[in-house]
């Protein structure tokens, strides 16, 4: 079954996108994975974003991404849908004449399958194809190309992923799917197993919990060593 109109525009909060863009810095998410392809983007966002080396290219890259992972877990959550991730579909998008480097993700196929009989290993399947078979393979990627320390990446992308939860808890508190959503949240930031997000024994996101609307980074996203020479308002360093 393919999305409606309206669901992709919900979608389009957390930049989701059906605009194809032609730019230097609009690429498919499996050549992420080359090493080659990947310090050649990162080059490109260095540029973009004046970035004063690769590592904090690496950072603010993982910070954009993580509305990729957003996508997938709202549709997760809200409306019990699998979007159709094959990565070699989807493509992070550029507007190149945008001053601000804030892209989008084009899915060239916009359709999902429903929940199975068994929930709870739906979103298990869900959570360890989106972690420990694409986001973790891309952080030891981007660990191994600029020496940027895992716990900042995993740090991006949890700031992400609670807000995007504490959110959604709050837009849903009257609806019957609140406590779905809930329940999600605590699996995806506490209860998953390690090893559904790669070769981890405990859950990397668990860490960065602290506990609902308590959002204070322990690392440093190194934003102010963009253009922008200002630090973010959870920042520990600032």
């Amino acid at each position: 079954m393919n999305l409606s109109e309206d669901e992709v525009k919900q979608l389009e909060r957390f930049r989701f996108s059906k605009k194809r863009m032609i730019s230097p810095l609009s690429i498919r998410l499996d050549q992420l994975h080359d090493e080659r392809e990947l310090a050649i983007y990162l080059q490109l966002v260095q540029q973009k974003i004046g970035a004063r080396n690769q590592m904090v290219s690496a950072s603010i890259f993982m910070k954009r991404y993580s509305f990729f992972i957003a996508i997938v877990l709202y549709a997760m959550s809200v409306w019990n849908k699998r979007l159709s991730s094959s990565f070699q579909q989807i493509w992070m998008e550029t507007d190149i004449e945008s001053k601000m480097w804030m892209p989008t993700f084009r899915f060239e196929s916009l359709t999902y399958t429903t929940v199975s009989e068994n929930r709870d290993k739906w979103r298990t399947q869900i959570i360890e194809h989106l972690f420990a078979g694409h986001l973790a393979l891309l952080i030891e990627q981007l660990r191994k190309t600029t020496h940027i320390s895992p716990l900042i990446l995993w740090e991006n992308v949890s700031i992400y992923i609670i807000w995007l939860y504490e959110t959604l808890i709050g837009e849903n508190e009257c609806c019957d799917v609140c406590q779905q959503i809930y329940d999600d949240f605590l699996f995806v930031v506490q209860k998953a197993d390690g090893k559904l997000f790669g070769p981890y024994s405990q859950n990397p996101l668990y860490r960065f919990w602290k506990g609902e609307s308590r959002i204070q980074r322990t690392t440093c996203c190194l934003f102010y060593q963009t253009t922008k020479q200002s630090h973010c308002k959870i920042c520990p360093i600032r």
